[in-house]
């Protein structure tokens, strides 16, 4: 029915306890998590670790630009992804058609012109995305003490939104190539991705983990998806994912965002299971404010990346200007 003021699920409801300021924090807020970024960069600030990238650094970014090649991380933006199951799937549908001119409609003769206009209805976090930092709170909180209440049903999220992010993820993109490193196809569900995992595939790859950096990382789970008939089976075998060890090693490199191509970017199924659900994500986002994007597409950028033997690229990864939004979905571009 309710929850506890600690926000224990009862059959009963007491109110918290605590009170929200007029910037909308919990007032008196301790993370007692660690390690976290809460006032790293002041009180109020709502945009967590891409302010690592600095205006130098996407200067330098560009740099790395040689042949102009540009490669799409995204998966197609339609019906048949792997859409989370929580979720609904997208909608694709046409307000009017090139079928309806040549049927001589209304719309035609009134516009006296031939055109096809499409829309989309789908979770902004139904497809190739990043996770704001309002998407994962904790003890009532999100990032930096702000109170998950902010986000609302009525107006959404007014603190911690995406879209104050729609400027700031360009920057060096670094591709970390696991299955490759390991001479496997693809890692397998259940596997949890460590820190020793990644600093060997770095140094195999001769690719360092700079500050501000947004680093990728290949588990080449999302296309098994693609390749199963029965898509059932990819939903009850859980995935490959970063491991709770891991969120020191990225608080420690000061990456500026984690995208990877499975869709909740943590090993499923979870390491302690009589825990909460998807607790690196709430370490990552809540505690470190690391915005994460699930769902990518790395084949060819893997492919290009070899042939290249390089492992740095730019990429142009912002997020859409969706006002008070938990997500958005995007179209990575790596430029090599």
């Amino acid at each position: 029915m309710g929850r506890t003021a600690d926000g224990a699920w009862a059959e009963t409801w007491t109110p918290p306890t605590y009170t929200v300021d007029q910037h909308g924090k919990v007032v008196g807020a301790v993370n007692d998590r660690t390690p976290n970024n809460w006032g790293r960069w002041g009180e109020l600030d709502e945009r967590g670790t891409v302010n690592f990238i600095t205006p130098q650094m996407v200067a330098d970014a560009a740099a790395l630009v040689r042949t102009g090649r540009a490669i799409s991380c995204a998966i197609p933006l339609d019906s048949q992804g792997p859409v989370h199951p929580s979720r609904p799937g997208l909608m694709h549908f046409y307000g009017y058609t090139g079928a309806d001119h040549v049927a001589g409609s209304v719309l035609g003769r009134r516009t006296r012109t031939q055109a096809t206009d499409d829309y989309l209805l789908m979770p902004l976090q139904g497809s190739t995305q990043w996770d704001g930092l309002a998407h994962i709170g904790s003890g009532d909180m999100l990032y930096n003490g702000f109170w998950i209440g902010n986000v609302q049903a009525y107006d959404g999220a007014r603190r911690c939104s995406v879209h104050q992010l729609k400027d700031r993820l360009v920057g060096r993109g670094v591709l970390l190539d696991l299955p490759g490193h390991q001479g496997v196809d693809r890692l397998r569900p259940g596997h949890g991705i460590t820190p020793e995992q990644l600093d060997a595939c770095a140094q195999a790859q001769g690719v360092e983990i700079r500050t501000g950096d947004i680093l990728l990382v290949r588990t080449g789970h999302v296309p098994w998806f693609y390749a199963l008939k029965d898509k059932s089976k990819f939903w009850a075998a859980g995935a490959p994912g970063v491991a709770m060890s891991t969120v020191e090693w990225f608080h420690a490199r000061e990456i500026a965002a984690l995208a990877m191509d499975n869709v909740a970017v943590e090993v499923e199924p979870f390491e302690d299971a009589s825990g909460t659900s998807y607790p690196v994500h709430n370490r990552l986002i809540r505690d470190l404010g690391l915005t994460l994007g699930e769902i990518w597409w790395l084949e060819e950028l893997a492919e290009a990346c070899a042939e290249e033997d390089r492992w740095e690229f730019l990429l142009s990864a912002a997020p859409l200007n969706v006002t008070n939004a938990s997500g958005s979905p995007l179209n990575p571009l790596a430029v090599l």
